[in-house]
């Protein structure tokens, strides 16, 4: 469950007022639950390697960067946990 305040500025003639509103969010089950993103900024060139690659073997960019993350890990000897 996440909590979101909402604040909103109400001019009124002679006075600024600030009301809080308070919602809440529940998002059961989110495959995005418990994850993170890890990102980074690259070369046009290898930008467009990279999607060329995913397409050439039938994968999409996620499963090509977990699967690489996991080559990375078995090379410094780390569990393919990716």
């Amino acid at each position: 469950m996440t909590s979101k305040k909402v604040a909103s500025l109400v001019k009124q003639p002679d006075a600024v007022v600030v009301e809080t509103i308070e919602s809440t969010t529940t998002v059961p089950n989110s495959p995005k639950r418990g994850k993170h993103l890890i990102s980074g900024l690259y070369e046009p060139a290898a930008y467009r390697q990279f999607g060329v690659l995913a397409a050439e073997l039938g994968l999409d960019k996620r499963e090509l960067l977990r699967e690489a993350l996991n080559d990375l890990f078995i090379k410094h000897k780390k569990p393919p946990i990716a």
